[in-house]
């Protein structure tokens, strides 16, 4: 799969979590609400730090997380822009750019290195893996959680994909 199309596929999922957590938060216990946002915060911090890194820019963030929890709704502001400059970013990036290594510092100070390639499957995998951790705090309270599989994603975006091999639409 193109890096585009996972990045496409990340901005929905999250958008498709953030609008069920919204819609549910004020359901959630004060502990797990807070929980909820504050993981995912921490994914788009994630994302900024390495979206500096990448384009060699200074790091808006000195830590994994802000100190201050953001609204639902600022949390989906600053998740959006980061996903837009992924998904932007990886529809025109060439074969070239992916393999290019980027050296920096990580927040702990620690020296690290990674190619452009292994940076974006850093920040799919690390948001996937934070998703679920929001979205088992719904299930753990007996709420809707999100139906955001990359099968639904393709099926949603591609319908052409539910039809059956070798009949007419």
């Amino acid at each position: 799969m193109q890096f585009y199309k996972a990045f496409q596929y990340k901005q929905w999922a999250n958008a498709e979590l953030l609008q069920l957590g919204e819609q549910q938060f004020s359901k959630l216990p004060e502990s797990d609400a807070t929980f909820f946002v504050r993981i995912l915060n921490h994914t788009t911090v994630v994302d900024s730090l390495f979206i500096s890194r990448i384009i060699g820019e200074p790091e808006k963030y000195s830590g994994d997380n802000t100190v201050e929890t953001p609204s639902i709704s600022e949390l989906r502001q600053t998740m959006n822009e980061h996903d837009s400059w992924l998904g932007n970013y990886t529809q025109s990036a060439t074969p070239e750019e992916l393999k290019r290594l980027v050296s920096f510092k990580f927040i702990d100070g620690a020296f690290g290195q990674l190619t452009v390639e292994e940076i974006l499957l850093h920040l799919l995998t690390h948001g996937s893996n934070h998703r679920g951790m929001a979205s088992r705090v719904l299930a753990e309270n007996g709420l809707e959680r999100p139906k955001d599989t990359l099968t639904r994603y393709l099926h949603e975006t591609e319908p052409t994909r539910r039809a059956r091999a070798g009949t007419e639409h």
